[in-house]
């Protein structure tokens, strides 16, 4: 334990001075509160002490602070008042010794804290160095994967003189026919084709539907200037392959060409006709699809339905699962997802839930994954190209699900009609073609650019 000695020399002086006096009252209380462990306050009273000898010291109160501070581990205190205690040249002191091992103990302290710093140091280091080396094989994973993408898309646009060919060939086949159901199955077997909004000229030309009408708040159908159905109805949808959706009552039915209710007003939800199908939400709530004789397609019921897309429908099971059936009710991709999209383009966006989190990607028709689910987002494709979503950073993916560029833009809009999206990144715009090559547009026209 401490004990208090004489103060004779606290202030380094023959005179004392009444600081120096009320110093000398402090110092007992200060050891006092050091060998009853309370080193905090012991601390606090040699503050007060040096406080009062204008922050003066002597070896005995360098002493006790060193104590007190290296029992509180704060080694940086303790340093400082061994190095003022020797400094005071203090060889005959009574705490010489102890202060000594205080003195290295701290050393010790010290260079195993260096030595520490140093593991740590070269552990980081290591640690960048093996990051940086992940870093950069990725990164030259990822080019070659982008290489072999932009190879296989250049294949995929060699072959489309092909395509066009037969499309074209298709479309005349349907205009030769002449009929209605031959340019309708055109238009499903290409839904997004060169020829497909021709088709539908034609066939709006060829084979003119009733127009949808608004007399008093109701709604009716004319066609040719005549009313051929009353305008009895709370809602109406334009005709779709030969039907059009009504509402009465709040309950939806579909009415013919004719001007015929073909399908009776009763159910709670329905979509227009698409594929020759229709998602309906019957008085029970249960929902199915049924066919433009207004019979179902299967026996088949589930919680939610989608429209028809490209010939496919996503539907919910009883594990809230979707999946998706072909127009004859058949299911063609099993029920495993959370989240869907239609089908553009051959491909649709289907999110899953990954660790708490629903994370996007793509399938196509046959319900094959053409990428991880990894994107926050994942856009419908616009000509061959979907934007996503990762990490708060926009990118473009291709037709079979290969990145074009990286997710690294702040913002990708839609494509336009002339081929380019306005993307941000750095606080600038630029203009992205379906290739992931950025521009500037000066004067109206489009110049390269890079980052």
């Amino acid at each position: 334990m401490l004990v208090a000695s004489s103060m004779t020399t606290l202030a380094g002086a023959q005179t004392i001075s009444k600081n120096d006096e009320k110093a000398r009252s402090i110092y007992p209380k200060a050891i006092e509160f050091y060998n009853n462990k309370e080193y905090s306050k012991a601390l606090n009273k040699v503050a007060e002490m040096e406080k009062l000898l204008n922050n003066k010291t002597n070896a005995r109160l360098s002493y006790l602070k060193a104590k007190a501070a290296y029992a509180l581990a704060d080694y940086n205190t303790a340093e400082g008042a061994c190095k003022s205690y020797f400094e005071s040249r203090p060889k005959n002191d009574s705490g010489y010794e102890e202060m000594s091992l205080i003195k290295e103990s701290i050393i010790a302290y010290r260079q195993a804290e260096m030595a520490q710093r140093q593991q740590a140091a070269a552990a980081f280091e290591q640690a960048e160095q093996e990051r940086k080396a992940r870093a950069a094989e990725e990164d030259r994973q990822r080019k070659l994967q982008m290489q072999a993408a932009a190879e296989r898309r250049a294949e995929w646009a060699k072959h489309q003189d092909e395509r066009d060919e037969v499309e074209k060939n298709a479309y005349e086949a349907a205009v030769k026919t002449g009929t209605k159901e031959a340019m309708q199955n055109f238009i499903y077997d290409f839904p997004n084709g060169k020829f497909t909004a021709q088709a539908k000229r034609e066939m709006n030309k060829k084979w003119a539907q009733p127009t949808r009408t608004l007399v008093k708040s109701k709604y009716g159908y004319t066609l040719n200037g005549k009313l051929i159905v009353k305008a009895k109805y709370e809602q109406a949808s334009d005709f779709s392959e030969g039907l059009a959706r009504v509402a009465k009552d709040g309950k939806y039915g579909f009415v013919n060409e004719q001007g015929v209710e073909a399908i009776p007003t009763k159910f709670n939800m329905a979509s227009n006709f698409s594929y020759g199908a229709a998602a309906v939400k019957d008085a029970n709530n249960v929902s199915y699809y049924i066919g433009t004789n207004g019979e179902r397609l299967s026996e088949e019921s589930y919680l939610e339905t989608k429209s028809f897309s490209e010939g496919l429908a996503a539907c919910q099971d009883e594990n809230y699962l979707y999946g998706f059936i072909n127009n004859k009710g058949e299911l063609v991709v099993q029920h495993k997802f959370n989240y869907v999209s239609w089908f553009k383009e051959g491909n649709c966006a289907v999110g899953k839930n990954v660790d708490g989190a629903v994370k996007y990607g793509y399938i196509d028709r046959k319900g094959l994954q053409l990428c991880g689910f990894m994107y926050d987002e994942a856009k419908d494709f616009q000509g061959g190209v979907a934007r996503v979503k990762m990490n708060g950073k926009y990118g473009l993916v291709d037709r079979f699900g290969s990145q074009i560029t990286c997710c690294d833009y702040d913002y990708i809009g839609e494509f336009k009609n002339d081929g380019y999206a306005l993307a941000k990144r750095q606080n600038l715009e630029v203009y992205l073609d379906k290739e992931g090559q950025a521009y500037a547009k000066v004067n109206g026209k489009y110049i390269s650019v890079s980052f």
